[in-house]
Formats: C-alpha cells, structure tokens, sequence
C-alpha cells in the first residue's frame, strides 16, 4: 500500500509538471521532455534553455544535458538545442500569447506562471536613461519549478515563538540553493494559521514578495501556501513594501526576503518601532561572512535581531545548521550536536 501510495503522489505530480510546465514549451522541446522518465521529471529544478546551445536539466543530482532520447547526460553526443526562435515560441505560450501584456514583468527579468514556476529571463537590455525599459532578444530562458513541502519549519518554528507565544525578529542565512525561499515561505504559513501543538493561534503576517518567490503570485492570487492570515504585496521593492503594510495593514509580522541593500536597515527599524515582528532572509554561509556587508552588520551591532538561523544544503535543502540567539550570540542548536 505504501509503495501504492507513493506511486499516486508521482503520478500527480507527472501530470501537475504537464499542465503547469510543459504545455508551455515550444513543441521540440515538450517532446523530447515527454520521453524523459518520469521520476526523473518530477525532481528536476530547473529547465536551463540557450540559444544553439544544449538544453540543460537540473535536480538534486546535478546539472544534465537532454539528449534527444529524452535522456539526462554528462556525454555531448545528440544533444537536443534550441534556436532563438523557439525560446521566443516558448516566450510567447508562456506570455499567453501577448508578451506586450506582461511587459513589466519582462523588464524585470522574470515571469511568473500559474503554479508558483519562475522563468528567468536574459537577452539585450533596453534602457531607458538609467532603468530598463525592456529585454529584447531573448536568448535565455531559465525555468525554476518551484517545489512546496509543508511543515518543513516544524523543525525550527519552536526557536522564532517564544514561551508567551510571542514571535521573534529573525535572520534566516542562507548560500542560494540551499531552501531558503521554501523555508520562508512555510513559516510565514505557520505562523499565520498557528501551530496547534505548540497552542499558537496565528498572527497577521504582511508578506513583501519583491521577487514572486514566496507566495508565487499568478494575477495577484498566491499560487503557494502562506497562510489565512497573510497578506501579500507582490513584486513590490522591500522598502515600499514594508511602509505600504504598516500603513495599510496593520501586520503582527512583516515577512520579506534578502536584505543588504542600501536603506534596508532604515525600513527594518521603522517596522521595529512600531511594533511590529520581522522575519527576513540573507544571502551567506555563515553569520561571520555577514558582518562584510554595511547594512547587515549594523543591524546585527544593534542586536535587531533575537534569532539567526543558519541553512546549509549539507543533508539536502533546508539543513539547519545552527541557530544562535541574536542578544547573547550564544549557539541553541547546532546539527549533529547531542541533545540538539
């Protein structure tokens, strides 16, 4: 029954890939993934497509090339390539047909499709003085299937509640690859519907979605799971986005991700003053590689932060690594630690 049952779930996910990935690709390519096994399609990652250049696939194995068998290869023998004119074909299907209609999303180097799946964008930038106006040319197309696992913070969610059920400011550090966003995106689920077993019964969570990763906005509809209690500003700069939801939304916690720019630390104290938990990301191995970036280091010398949570892809995504508390700098868990 088990092996059944497991069966059932690859099913469902082969037939989730066809409707929300690979209706959407040029013919050629849609064959030749059609022959492609279908475990193997389940866990792909990413689908990297460059003009006259092969078509590489990604999973938790590594980086392949797609032979025209329908075959994952490190060899370079009848290899399936893709020319200019069917990434525009795959542009135009994943444009629904009116790639003038998602401009804006198009100049920002990336589209988003029913599903939560990002396709990345690259070719010649058009730039209108100093901001880009357009990509035209399309060369690159870099499509991320974007994968949910519920309940993968149960692990952490004990460490950002407190005893008073109360959430703490978090920093969540992360190398990329590593489950970061699918991370994120489950806390910020849980912490807006609550975690009965701890008795949290959920608070208001804003979620600045700046790059349509976490919630995976499609026509401004959350394609993934963030919770009833959540609020989304999709595609929205972090700084705009964090005044917008105190102003309008009156958050308990305001979520975003991948702080370090310039004016990040202004907003992050705005929300601190009034009142207002922040769970956020940052790109890193480690808290120390951290303290080179200006930004970043001054919030932690001002102890903004009671917790950091370190990510590693050592056991697969979403390895934590260790948590230490932001007042005390003192290590609460550590991985493969006794008694952790």
């Amino acid at each position: 029954m088990l092996t059944k049952d497991k069966h059932i779930v690859k099913m469902a996910d082969i037939q989730s890939f066809e409707r929300e990935i690979l209706k959407f690709l040029s013919y050629g390519l849609k064959e030749v993934l059609k022959k492609v096994n279908p475990l193997e399609l389940v866990n792909l990652e990413e689908i990297r497509i460059r003009a006259l250049k092969p078509v590489m696939l990604q999973n938790r194995r590594g980086r392949f090339f797609l032979n025209c068998d329908g075959k994952l290869t490190n060899n370079k023998f009848n290899l399936f390539y893709m020319d200019q004119e069917q990434i525009l074909k795959t542009l135009t299907l994943i444009s629904e047909n009116s790639i003038y209609a998602y401009q804006d999303e198009i100049k920002n180097g990336f589209l988003t499709l029913k599903g939560g799946h990002r396709v990345g964008i690259a070719g010649r930038v058009v730039l209108e003085g100093e901001r880009i106006k357009n990509i035209k040319d399309i060369s690159s197309l870099n499509i991320r299937i974007s994968k949910e696992i519920t309940d993968c913070s149960l692990k952490i969610i004990k460490y950002i509640i407190n005893d008073k059920n109360e959430v703490y400011n978090t920093l969540i550090i992360s190398p990329p690859g590593c489950g970061k966003t699918t991370m994120l995106r489950d806390i910020t689920r849980n912490l807006s519907d609550g975690i009965e077993k701890l008795g949290f019964k959920g608070v208001k969570v804003g979620l600045i979605d700046e790059r349509s990763e976490i919630a995976a906005c499609y026509r401004g509809v959350p394609q993934k799971k963030v919770g009833v209690q959540t609020d989304v500003l999709d595609a929205c700069p972090k700084q705009l986005g964090m005044t917008i939801m105190l102003r309008s939304m009156s958050p308990d916690v305001i979520v975003t991700d991948e702080i370090g720019g310039r004016g990040d630390k202004d907003s992050i104290i705005e929300v601190l003053n009034a009142g207002i938990k922040i769970i956020t990301t940052a790109h890193g191995y480690n808290i120390s590689q951290l303290k080179t970036r200006k930004e970043v280091l001054s919030l932690m010398e001002e102890k903004v932060f009671e917790r950091f949570i370190v990510l590693s892809g050592e056991e697969g995504p979403g390895t934590v690594e260790e948590i230490v508390d932001g007042k005390s700098m003192d290590v609460i868990y550590r991985r493969g630690k006794s008694g952790s």
